[in-house]
């Protein structure tokens, strides 16, 4: 591999690198090593540990105000796991995800609590160099090959491998190693097209191009031809006879399925849908999902169609009946197609929605199929992608946004979206703690869900009235937060761009209706009609404002 420092390190290409004394007095080097000598060469003299701590000095002394993952473009596809380090899960911690840690500058650490900028900084850039190194070795040596999120993206699709033959299943079920049969046909992508395959394809959460563009520090013209032509080939695959037997079980699965059912019931339909594809680095069921025709992914829910369109139908359905109780909705809504066993959850989900089961409560009012008082106070929605405030952002997860106020900083109790509620498991009358770096942080559902006082964490980040603050809550029960300071202007686009998380530079209106509608949870192609229509429906009057 023909490359070297500069190439991985862009700040060593838009500096006067020259007069950086720290790059010259590598003795054991030429001059301007960082720009012509090859980095097996460079990884000679220098070990991963001493090039990491050569970059930390560069970030800190030269590059403070460059994001990390300005500086090494690199660590956006490294395996996070791999920069095992206690100082750095107490930076992602504090940064709420990966991507949220790579977009802080070196400046921006040192100013975080209990964050010791050098040390992450150190472990983050020593890990890219020592999953470099192996891949590296010199001629005649035989070379480990590096993990595919360690590639260096370099050209289009190379070439895709057919798979091996497969005698056709005689049902789903049979003994036909459906992981080897896919990973067989996508063990050979190029890099880029790797990146565009997981991020973009085989995921029921994808990127926008703009942010993958950014992450890869490449065009997003070039990511979409990329993922035009992996799409085409896709197709061509599934065409093919080694193909049959799993075209096969899409069109089982489809039955299965009905029109809408749980993103759960898929995964659950076969064993094998949980494990992991070598080839992309995905669970199954990604690919399964991706392949299946007509199906899209949104929220909890597999969905044949549009998810609003089928919940307008079912609305019409229930309101026009004569006699809406449970039993007759569960019979009408059989008639789109929903499968009678998941009738009942579908009708639990579908926003707006309030059906009489019969029965009452103890003080007379009719319950609804779910148990509450038909009642239901507007506003308070079950699907957190149809919750005010609530933003999915690139680590798939829903954060809420907070905008914070002074009687938030002074420790009153911070209001919570029931939908937001709901997605965190918090059940009415509950009461549980939440773990942050700055203590625990009660999660309640009295008359209404809240967060206990945020205020030490407000402070520790220097929150102002006016700032915002994103919160969500991580598998091991962690409170992650935030924080993005006040805005100081910027024109309307970048503005609503702020409010859903993203803080890029440069943000065009027809890039911030692609990056909002992908945050709120809209799936496929979406324009600026749909996406004021999906905000009306959440009641985020403040994005309407930006964007209408």
């Amino acid at each position: 591999m023909n490359f070297c420092l500069s190439d991985l390190v862009p700040p060593l290409r838009w500096s006067d690198a020259s007069r950086i004394g720290i790059l010259s007095e590598q003795g054991d080097l030429p001059d301007a090593w960082w720009r012509s000598l090859p980095m097996e060469r460079v990884l000679g003299v220098m070990d991963p540990d001493a090039l990491g701590e050569l970059i930390t000095d560069l970030a800190l002394e030269h590059w403070p105000a460059a994001a990390v993952g300005d500086v090494l473009p690199a660590l956006y596809v490294l395996d996070p796991d791999e920069a095992d380090d206690p100082q750095v899960a107490i930076a992602l911690d504090r940064a709420g995800s990966w991507p949220g840690l790579l977009t802080l500058s070196g400046r921006e650490l040192t100013d975080q609590p209990f964050i010791k900028a050098r040390p992450v900084l150190t472990a983050l850039f020593t890990a890219v160099f020592a999953r470099l190194a192996p891949s590296l070795a010199m001629p005649g040596e035989a070379a480990e090959p590096a993990p595919a999120k360690a590639r260096a993206a370099r050209s289009p699709v190379r070439h895709l491998r057919p798979a091996p033959e497969v005698p056709a299943p005689r049902t789903p079920q049979s003994d036909v190693d459906f992981p080897a049969l896919i990973d067989g046909a996508f063990s050979d992508m190029d890099d880029r097209t790797w990146m565009v395959a997981q991020n973009r394809v085989f995921t029921d959460s994808p990127s926008a191009i703009e942010e993958l563009g950014k992450l890869l520090a490449v065009s997003p013209d070039v990511l979409q031809a990329l993922e035009t032509t992996l799409r085409l080939w896709l197709a061509e695959w599934l065409d093919k006879p080694e193909a049959a037997p799993y075209k096969a079980h899409l069109a089982w699965l489809s039955d299965e399925l009905g029109v809408a059912a749980p993103k759960s019931r898929l995964i659950a339909a076969a064993e094998w849908h949980k494990e992991e594809l070598r080839s992309l680095d995905v669970p199954a069921w990604h690919f399964v999902v991706a392949t299946l025709p007509g199906y899209q992914v949104s929220g909890d829910w597999l969905v044949a169609g549009d998810l609003a369109d089928l919940h307008e139908r079912t609305r019409g359905l229930i309101l026009n009946a004569e006699r809406p109780t449970v039993a007759r909705a569960l019979e009408l809504v059989s008639s789109l197609g929903i499968h009678p066993d998941v009738a009942k959850e579908w009708l639990e989900n579908v926003p707006q929605l309030s059906i009489q089961s019969g029965k009452k409560s103890a003080n007379g009012v009719p319950r609804s199929a779910n148990g509450a008082t038909a009642a239901k106070p507007p506003g308070q929605l079950k699907d957190v992608a149809l919750t005010r405030r609530c933003f999915r952002q690139p680590d798939g997860r829903w954060w809420l946004r907070v905008d914070v106020t002074g009687e938030h900083i002074q420790g009153a109790e911070v209001p919570m979206p029931t939908g937001f509620a709901a997605y965190l498991g918090l059940k009415p009358g509950e009461n549980r703690p939440a773990r942050s770096a700055a203590g625990d942080v009660e999660l309640t559902w009295a008359s209404r869900p809240g967060f206990g006082s945020l205020q030490r964490i407000l402070t520790e980040v220097a929150a102002k009235e006016g700032s915002h603050v994103f919160l969500t809550i991580s598998d091991e029960g962690m409170l992650r937060v935030r924080h993005l300071s006040a805005s100081n202007g910027g024109d309307p686009t970048s503005q609503a761009l702020r409010l859903v998380g993203y803080t890029a530079p440069g943000g065009t209106p027809d890039q911030a209706v692609r990056v909002i509608a992908t945050r709120i949870g809209l799936s496929g192609p979406a324009g600026r009609p749909e996406l004021l229509t999906r905000l009306r429906e959440r009641g985020d009057r403040d994005l309407i404002s930006l964007l209408d």
